[in-house]
């Protein structure tokens, strides 16, 4: 069992990291959504395929709370302007990507192992969770271009793929979930317990 006085250091440390690192920020958002559509432009749109995907922000008026939309649309649906048929997917790029990013930023910093387990641990879950979040979009997009014949799923591939989406963009609970496991993977050992006992012993 993790000794008492640890666990509070831990809770504190963590408490104050997370409120900084949530806090809203002026511009904040903002920037963070900028940042979110471009990686989004640069794994996701292509120049050709069948599958035209693009990344904006949700205009202004339109917004409520949701401040990034994909654009999918098929090509050969599309005139020579570039008007045609197209589906809106939008986002709240802070839910998604910000809150699980810094929940476990927060978490590993606050454990109280050596600095230079931190330290990879910090490039680790950072990797680990942008990777998540970007499996995330795609799931998103992968649903979506199902239901526009833009691929082709099995009846039970769609279930998995809109079960998916519906765990990690509409309830987002798994962008609590999966930093906290993946903190526990990757800054966590075995023998840390006893070295905290040994610690507060002293």
């Amino acid at each position: 069992m993790v000794p008492r006085r640890v666990f509070l250091g831990f809770l504190w440390r963590f408490a104050l990291l997370y409120g900084v690192l949530i806090a809203p920020w002026p511009g904040f958002n903002e920037n963070y959504g900028r940042c979110f559509r471009r990686l989004g432009e640069s794994v996701f749109a292509r120049e050709e395929g069948l599958r035209l995907v693009h990344f904006e922000p949700v205009p202004a008026p339109l917004c409520r709370g949701l401040d990034t939309r994909i654009l999918l649309a098929r090509r050969d649906q599309l005139d020579a302007h570039g008007s045609g048929p197209v589906r809106y997917l939008e986002l709240d790029t802070r839910g998604v990507g910000w809150v699980p990013t810094a929940l476990i930023v927060a978490l590993i910093i606050a454990t109280p192992v050596p600095w230079r387990r931190r330290g990879g641990a910090l490039v680790a879950g950072f990797l680990a969770v942008q990777a998540f979040v970007v499996f995330s979009v795609a799931d998103y997009i992968w649903n979506h271009s199902a239901e526009m014949g833009l691929v082709v799923l099995g009846s039970a591939w769609k279930r998995v793929v809109a079960g998916l989406e519906e765990t990690l963009i509409t309830q987002m609970g798994a962008s609590f979930v999966v930093p906290v496991l993946l903190w526990l993977l990757i800054t966590l050992r075995r023998h840390d317990v006893a070295e905290w006992r040994k610690s507060a012993g002293k």
